[in-house]
């Protein structure tokens, strides 16, 4: 088979085209991942690094408000428990609304439970609080009341793309001095649920 120098260009054209978009949108829209170290400063001063990790999907809204058109399909979470040493634990998002994950706001101890706390849509601009925590080797909801006393979020909340390798607690005070994050991720209540 013979191919004009016309025909050859258009080939190699189509060929670079068809690798660019690949690129763009196979490799870093279908399954890419974040992870990063994060440090985790417990209701008792205690601070403790855990394992981050999202996975992400294309979709997400307009170009204009998410330009990467990726969105978070699952949030992991792996820690060790810091009452049982060398007991390592994972959680993942366990709820999905409208195709959006929870995302986690809290991780700490009660009573010698790790326990999550974590912010999910639930209805058009309408979000609620979830609380779950860790018995027998699983995580399960125990439903919040109606209203009840906010606690401080002390997990990371991605604001950009640019998360680095270690999201240490200074990084985080920052954030929060700066107001960078809407309210809603800043705490976790007082009311179960938020309109608006």
């Amino acid at each position: 088979m013979k191919f004009t120098k016309r025909a050859m260009i258009l080939f190699i054209s189509i060929l670079t085209l068809a690798v660019t978009s690949i690129t763009a949108c196979g490799f870093l829209g279908f399954g890419s991942t974040e992870k990063w170290k994060e440090e985790v400063r417990l209701s008792d001063g205690r601070v403790i690094v855990v394992y981050r990790e999202i996975i992400n999907e294309m979709g997400g809204g307009e170009w204009a408000s998410n330009p990467s058109g990726l969105k978070p399909k699952a949030d992991y979470i792996r820690f060790n428990n810091p009452d049982l040493a060398g007991k390592s634990i994972e959680w993942r998002t366990l709820k999905t609304i409208d195709t959006w994950p929870e995302i986690p706001l809290i991780l700490d101890m009660e009573a010698g439970q790790p326990v999550m706390y974590t912010i999910v849509g639930v209805r058009t601009a309408c979000e609620a609080y979830n609380k779950y925590v860790y018995r027998n080797g699983v995580w399960i909801e125990e439903k919040l009341p109606e209203t009840f006393e906010p606690r401080t979020r002390n997990l990371f909340v991605r604001g950009s793309d640019d998360i680095p390798k270690l999201v240490s607690l200074e990084m985080k005070r920052k954030i929060d001095e700066n107001g960078q994050s809407r309210r809603p991720v800043r705490q976790v209540g007082p009311k179960r649920e938020i309109c608006g």
